[in-house]
């Protein structure tokens, strides 16, 4: 059996000490299974004009020359948020020593911080203090802080500069930092969530065990396959999976084209197609068929743990955890892990599955040198073996399609095809603002905000309806309050 307790793969506290759904690294899965924005005032206001638009038409440039001319080796420090100990962290670590190596004129320090909840928080600090990174790794929902901050160089700049091609990039992922016209952040570690089940399970419940469900609705009945056969679905309390779902009808989540079109004023989720997913999931919880769990505390795993202990036989969470899941449940002999792709609401609907994940920014305001380190250093990550070495060490996805022609990957793929289940998702369906993912301001305080009302929902018998509508007007006011904090009304 598996046991332990706590870990890591998406949700931790949010900065108000509420419930909230910021994504770690895969970090404390291993431990586990082997034994938002809300410091405001942090963030250097600005008012409505100096946003939108006028941020795609005043790039600043990029200072590529100033690394050439510089003298000696330029160091630079990296935030990251791996945990040194794990293969995340090992396989960052040796991705930079290899960079490192390759050249004299930039050494990268890596300067650990554990998990994207602390990286932000201190980063948030460093606006005050001065004590700021070269280059940074920030989990997707902290992509408006960042730009409030006002303290990155957009990588639009430097992909104009040195004429950097992207058409090889997966679109989707890269859609994800690219707002208001320009390209913010490269995309580095990126996942979806994904479909884990028991092939032995499926088999005992009378399921074809090489076929999880696609759709919503097959899930509904392979859990209850499950059930009655002696375990049941595993349901962590992640509303982003409310998202997920809505991006595959290609239903925005927030207005102004997801937040991509300008800022997000207000939640346009309340809709007849959220009240149907939300209605379908209480029902499978009612039911019985699927048992929920927290997203933090001591039960935070118990979805992935359950796979182990016979408990359940299929849950959803994120690709991100596949390497250390993989490896941790193959040893148990009651559990023939199989991958499915996120079950989507309609088939019939070209929608997508968003991505998640993180993302490299380069700051500001530090020295002309090393922000083109700092580029340089991030063109090196999302190169194409890097991103397959990256990929094949972490089950992130690579980045790159050229990647996927790479021998690591073609290997992995071999050998465990369910690495590549979150790639086909992020190349297949529609490639729209809806699919891309929203950008918020306050996101990790508006996943609180659905969270509170989905929990109210299962726990409190309040209607699906109703409760999507309480989680619209606490999104609103959320919204609102953020952006008032900002100057803008």
């Amino acid at each position: 059996m598996i046991t332990g307790t706590a870990p890591a793969g998406r949700p931790i506290e949010d900065t108000r000490g509420k419930v909230g759904t910021k994504r770690m690294s895969s970090t404390g899965i291993l431990r586990s299974l082997a034994a938002g924005a809300t410091a405001v005032a942090s963030l250097v206001a600005w008012s409505a004009a100096g946003a939108g638009s006028a941020a795609a038409a005043g790039l600043p440039s990029c200072p590529v020359s100033a690394l050439r001319s510089a003298k000696g080796t330029v160091q630079i420090n990296f935030w990251e948020s791996m945990s040194p100990t794990d293969a995340n962290g090992k396989t960052l670590a040796s991705l930079t020593a290899k960079f490192n190596a390759s050249q004299s004129k930039i050494h990268v320090n890596l300067v650990s911080q554990s998990s994207y909840d602390d990286t932000w928080q201190k980063y948030q600090a460093g606006l005050s203090n001065g004590q700021l990174p070269d280059v940074v790794q920030l989990e997707d929902i902290d992509q408006q802080g960042v730009i409030d901050s006002r303290s990155i160089l957009p990588v639009q700049s430097c992909i104009r500069a040195t004429h950097y091609a992207t058409s090889d990039f997966v679109q989707r992922a890269l859609a994800y930092w690219h707002t208001d016209g320009v390209q913010q952040a490269m995309p580095f570690s990126v996942s979806n969530p994904i479909v884990y089940y028991n092939k032995q399970s499926f088999t005992k419940a009378g399921l074809n065990p090489n076929t999880p469900p696609t759709t919503l609705a097959q899930l509904m009945k392979d859990a209850a396959a499950l059930k009655a056969s002696g375990t049941g679905m595993g349901f962590k309390l992640d509303p982003w999976h409310l998202e997920t779902w809505l991006a595959t009808a290609n239903q925005l989540f927030v207005n102004n084209g997801n937040g991509r079109n300008a800022r997000a004023t207000k939640a346009v989720f309340d809709t007849k197609t959220a009240v149907k997913i939300w209605t379908a999931l209480d029902q499978l919880v009612r039911s019985g068929d699927a048992t929920t769990n927290p997203s933090t505390g001591t039960d935070e795993f118990d979805n992935l743990l359950g796979m182990g202990s016979g408990k359940y036989g299929m849950t959803i969470d994120s690709s991100a955890d596949l390497g250390t899941v993989t490896s941790l449940l193959h040893s148990y002999p009651n559990v023939t892990l199989g991958i499915g792709p996120f079950p989507v609401l309609s088939a019939s609907i070209r929608g997508g599955v968003e991505p998640g994940g993180s993302a490299l920014y380069i700051c500001s305001k530090v020295p002309k040198a090393q922000q083109a380190a700092a580029w340089d250093f991030s063109e090196f990550l999302d190169s194409t073996q890097s991103q397959a070495t990256w990929a094949a060490g972490t089950g992130y996805i690579p980045l790159r399609m050229s990647a996927t022609r790479t021998p690591t990957i073609k290997s992995l793929w071999a050998t465990n095809p369910g690495f590549k289940v979150a790639y086909q998702q992020l190349v297949s369906g529609a490639t729209t603002k809806a699919t891309s993912g929203a950008v918020i301001g306050p996101f990790p305080q508006v996943r609180t905000d659905v969270l509170n009302a989905e929990e109210s929902m299962y726990q409190q018998g309040v209607s699906p309806a109703a409760a999507l509508k309480s989680a619209a007007r606490a999104v609103n006011a959320t919204i609102s309050q953020y952006n008032q904090s900002l100057g803008i009304g």
